[in-house]
């Protein structure tokens, strides 16, 4: 009967698992709903936990041979609290030899582990000989925000890049850590992760010349980079990159990233940039609509959107069935289809309660207030960013770990609850 029970808990806590990553993520959840399923999983994976050496016998097979992310998540966590070192030496045991969804529900395990001890643990691992375990722990470490500041630096001159940027996303300025030598020559590092890395440490260190870079690296990069340099282009505001995200938006090759950063702008031609491809491809048009919405907080609903077709579920014959089309669900599913002359005729009104120039977030004048609200109410799937110009903003010091327990999340967010009155300027001078 027992292994009954712990096949219950660990089947529903690795289908919950993944529901609950894909709410973290997701246009359509909130804060407050991601963490209705995240309540139901814990559910789970505590009845797995205080069944105590029963559940340990019944697990550490699942953890050492199961191909299932969401079965060796679940396994993982609970026993990184009854047994963390038979944790830590299967994830030895699997590193480079496992999918990479298989080594992600690792690593959020590690990230998500309540168990004492295991920060001491993982520090060992930074001198270990495996460069997929060193980066491992850095990511973990930061996450958990025990990375040891003597530690991350001296990675930062590791032979292998994803270790070298693991120890970048793991530097925080404070009183005892300056930005470190290693980072000025960083920033022109030839390997675009690296690169990348560099940029937004040094952005977080309020360093000019970090601002300088990304300006080159939003031009010349491709991929999530650009993507990723694009935002940043977009919260800083200035002018002459905004131009050059509108001129994009119009590209069929970078219309998805320019749209996508748009949004994050908050600025009146930003939305009328939206507008004029509304009524372009659905992905396009959903994109267009994020941002549109995102920006002037209309509500993308009844009159305002299109009705959906309904899915064609005849399957196609063989010769013509696509076998490597990606079948997988994306965010951007869940994104409503724009009505573009209803949303147009609503924005001919409004249009001139948007000062030019002035940023906006849901309709409203962007504040920290506004930001922290966002981070409190707003779509999942938008957050990380928020959390980024929060953690840019105060150069480290307000930290909002969106992929982290909702406790935690909230926790954090009371912390920062500082910059209400005041939104922080950008450190670098722009």
């Amino acid at each position: 009967m027992l292994v009954d029970v712990f096949e219950e808990h660990l089947a529903e806590a690795a289908f919950l698992w993944s529901q609950w990553e894909r709410a973290l993520v997701a246009p359509d959840f909130t804060l407050d709903e991601a963490a209705t399923v995240e309540e139901r999983l814990l559910a789970h994976l505590d009845g797995l936990v205080v069944a105590g050496v029963p559940a340990v016998e019944f697990l550490i097979p699942r953890l050492h041979e199961s191909e299932d992310p969401g079965e060796v998540f679940a396994a993982a966590w609970a026993l990184l609290s009854l047994t963390p070192p038979v944790v830590l030496e299967a994830v030895k045991e699997r590193a480079g030899k496992v999918p990479s969804q298989v080594w992600a529900a690792l690593h959020r395990a590690l990230e998500l582990a309540e168990s004492a001890g295991l920060d001491a643990a993982l520090v060992s691992w930074l001198n270990t000989t495996e460069p997929e375990l060193r980066a491992l722990a850095l990511e973990v470490l930061a996450f958990r925000g025990s990375a040891p500041s003597s530690g991350v630096v001296e990675l930062l001159g590791d032979s292998e890049g994803t270790v070298t940027a693991a120890a970048l996303r793991a530097l925080r300025p404070s009183a005892r850590m300056p930005p470190p030598k290693a980072l000025g020559l960083l920033l022109g590092d030839s390997r675009p992760e690296v690169r990348r890395s560099a940029i937004d440490a040094g952005l977080v260190f309020g360093l000019r010349e970090a601002w300088a870079a990304n300006g080159v690296d939003a031009v010349k990069e491709v991929g999530s980079v650009r993507k990723h340099a694009w935002v940043l282009q977009a919260l800083v505001g200035e002018e002459a990159a905004l131009e050059r995200l509108i001129a994009f938006a119009k590209d069929a090759a970078t219309s998805e990233d320019a749209l996508w950063a748009l949004g994050f702008s908050g600025l009146q031609s930003a939305a009328d940039a939206c507008l004029r491809v509304m009524a372009g491809p659905p992905l396009v048009a959903r994109l267009a609509g994020e941002s549109f919405s995102a920006i002037t907080g209309l509500k993308l609903e009844e009159t305002y959107v299109l009705p959906e077709e309904e899915p064609d579920d005849a399957l196609p014959p063989l010769e013509e069935e696509d076998l490597d089309a990606d079948l997988s669900l994306h965010p951007e599913d869940a994104l409503p289809l724009p009505a573009p002359e209803e949303v147009a005729r609503w924005w001919q009104a409004a249009r001139k309660d948007f000062a030019p120039g002035a940023r906006f977030l849901g309709g409203q004048p962007l504040t920290g207030e506004r930001l922290l609200d966002a981070l409190t109410r707003g779509p999942m799937r938008r957050r990380h960013v928020y959390a980024l110009e929060l953690l840019l903003r105060t150069q480290g010091a307000q930290s909002v770990l969106v992929r982290a327990f909702s406790s935690k999340q909230r926790a954090a967010l009371a912390r920062a609850s500082a910059i209400h009155q005041r939104l922080p300027p950008w450190a670098f001078g722009v």
